[in-house]
């Protein structure tokens, strides 16, 4: 792509370090040869015109956007798609011209390599995919050109009052000790970030805001840096952050600190932002931490399980990432799951095991058939939208037009719900043949699972599940939880249960040194869960590792020092043996 650089009267021109950038940008373009990329990663800095595609671009982009894009952005680019309808995160509405993801300042329009990047990249977080690997550098940016010139119809590229500029993103700063706590109080005070995404930045600030569109928009949750839309698959990358904080995000009420805040202070920022997630390894496939389907869990040595999560013992662990998704596969559907992971921790002495389960949730739910939800299907609507409204089903079918036989097999919510976790077990797991299980949502007719449940609202639950709709609650339950507390936008929930039980048929019995296949689910009442509409995970597996055995420190050292010695004796007797001979010599 090749951008034009504003060569007005009175125009100070591009800075060295531009020149210098715009060289070896055009340089790598020529010594790449027949590579079809011609987009630097970042827009180098300064004042441009919006470049103008070719018509042949524009021509080919059409056929690529009517096979890949137009089922979320619609046949005119109003955002308003057939899949629509199950997307909380509404596909982008091109024709005002408005992009949130940009180098640009405030208001203006991004430039070719931030569209680029977008299409290339994706939206993490949302349900724009990358299309890197589907598409090639060129289809993107021939379908680039077509959004730019047939689907922006309140704005145009080539008007000539259109102009763009770029951040400079100056010298960053190094993360430290210094830089987080002078970003932290800027985050706190002076920038007030906190109004919006909360004093950990959970998102679990201003929940009533909306964008340009009239959808309701709640603040990111900065604690998920792969969430974040702008991570262009990089999530620990501050400039990230400094990006976003300097241009702002167009058509929402996220603003720009360009003017507020000098470049070291937005490097503080983002340095104190990136401070509040726990750094997973990333998975390169899904821009997400990568998992291990191995929860482990640790014995205690000494003294009883922990009650409540602060208890330092749980240090001796690892907070291990589960990916949740939403329970779509029976009725009742539900595509609106606002928990995508919980952290994990267990565990265990020689007469119980103590879960540890933590998860993001901007609310505190209970329920009241009189307080209005926030995520759910009521509330996630536009009135200048009313076309693309979020729906949810109870139907057997897709098209909510057509009657099925589950029509009205529940009620419509009412209000708001309890929060939940819970995690399932197989009953009788260590008599299933590898790699028999059963249905991974609350069991089947033939294989029974055992269910352990907690609610906001404090009720502590033990079920047996033979399929989603036979659930049943079972008269003594040997589940406890020792604490709840929500905080900040977060859930910590500590869940106790006994190794054994007297109840060896329905009630899941754990053992030591084996892999024991576990589900889990979480609720939010504000997204109207309840019941069946839930997030759930896949089977993970839980490892109660044995305590190691006294004799392990102890048997090492003897035989190392049993071999010492040997090793002594065999040197002093071939000395000995050297010197015998050589007495014998000499006589």
């Amino acid at each position: 792509m090749k951008i034009r650089l504003m060569k007005e009267a009175g125009n100070k021109g591009v800075t060295l370090f531009s020149r210098i950038y715009l060289v070896l940008f055009f340089m790598g373009i020529l010594v790449a040869g027949g590579s079809s990329v011609t987009l630097a990663q970042n827009p180098p800095p300064g004042a441009y015109k919006p470049s103008v595609p070719s018509a042949e671009d524009v021509a080919a982009g059409k056929g690529i956007y009517f096979k890949k894009c137009v089922w979320c952005h619609g046949a005119d680019g109003a955002g308003n798609g057939a899949s629509v309808k199950r997307l909380l995160t509404k596909p982008r509405n091109f024709n005002q011209g408005t992009f949130k993801i940009r180098h640009t300042a405030s208001g203006q329009l991004p430039t070719d390599e931030d569209l680029f990047l977008t299409v290339k990249n994706g939206l993490p977080g949302s349900a724009m995919p990358p299309w890197d690997g589907i598409l090639t550098d060129q289809q993107i940016k021939q379908v680039v050109a077509f959004v730019k010139v047939e689907l922006v119809k309140d704005r145009k590229f080539d008007d000539p009052d259109e102009e763009i500029t770029v951040i400079d993103y100056g010298k960053q700063t190094p993360s430290s000790e210094e830089s987080i706590a002078r970003g932290k109080e800027i985050f706190m005070t002076k920038a007030k970030c906190v109004e919006c995404h909360g004093v950990e930045g959970r998102g679990n600030g201003n929940l009533t805001q909306k964008d340009d569109w009239g959808f309701p928009i709640f603040p990111a949750d900065l604690s998920k840096p792969w969430n974040l839309r702008g991570n262009r698959r990089d999530p620990y990358n501050p400039q990230n952050i400094f990006r976003e904080i300097s241009t702002g995000l167009n058509g929402t009420p996220m603003p720009s600190f360009h003017d507020e805040l000098t470049p070291e202070e937005r490097w503080d920022v983002a340095n104190f932002v990136m401070s509040l997630s726990h750094h997973y390894p990333i998975d390169k496939e899904t821009n997400k931490p990568a998992i291990s389907f191995v929860i482990k869990g640790k014995f205690v040595k000494e003294g009883d399980t922990p009650n409540d999560a602060d208890d330092p013992k749980w240090d001796a662990l690892e907070p291990q990432y589960v990916g949740m998704g939403s329970q779509i596969i029976q009725p009742p559907r539900h595509f609106l799951r606002t928990v995508d992971d919980i952290r994990v921790r267990a565990l265990f002495n020689d007469k119980e095991l103590a879960l540890l389960f933590e998860w993001s949730d901007r609310t505190e739910s209970h329920r009241d058939e009189n307080r209005p939800a926030i995520y759910d299907a009521t509330a996630l609507k536009s009135e200048s939208f009313p076309d693309v409204e979020y729906t949810t089903t109870n139907l057997t079918h897709e098209d909510d037009e057509q009657a099925g036989p589950m029509k009205g097999v529940r009620p419509p919510e009412v209000g708001t719900y309890n929060d939940g976790i819970a995690i399932q077990f197989a009953q009788a797991w260590q008599n299933l043949p590898s790699p028999e299980k059963p249905y991974f949502v609350h069991g089947d007719v033939k294989r029974g699972v055992d269910i352990w449940k907690w609610e906001s609202d404090g009720t502590v639950k033990e079920m047996e599940g033979r399929g989603l709709e036979q659930v049943t609650v079972r008269e003594s339950s040997n589940v406890k939880v020792s604490s709840a507390v929500w905080k900040n936008g977060r859930w910590r929930v500590v869940m106790k249960r006994a190794i054994e039980t007297e109840d060896k048929e329905k009630s899941a019995q754990l053992e030591k040194g084996k892999n024991i296949p576990v589900v889990f689910f979480a609720w939010d009442g504000d997204a109207g869960e309840h019941d069946g509409k839930m997030a759930l995970s896949t089977y993970y597996y839980l490892m109660l590792e044995p305590p190691v055995p006294t004799r392990v420190y102890v048997v090492p050292p003897i035989v190392a020092g049993v071999v010492l010695l040997l090793e002594g004796w065999a040197f002093y007797t071939a000395r000995k043996r050297k010197r015998e001979r050589e007495g014998a010599v000499k006589e």
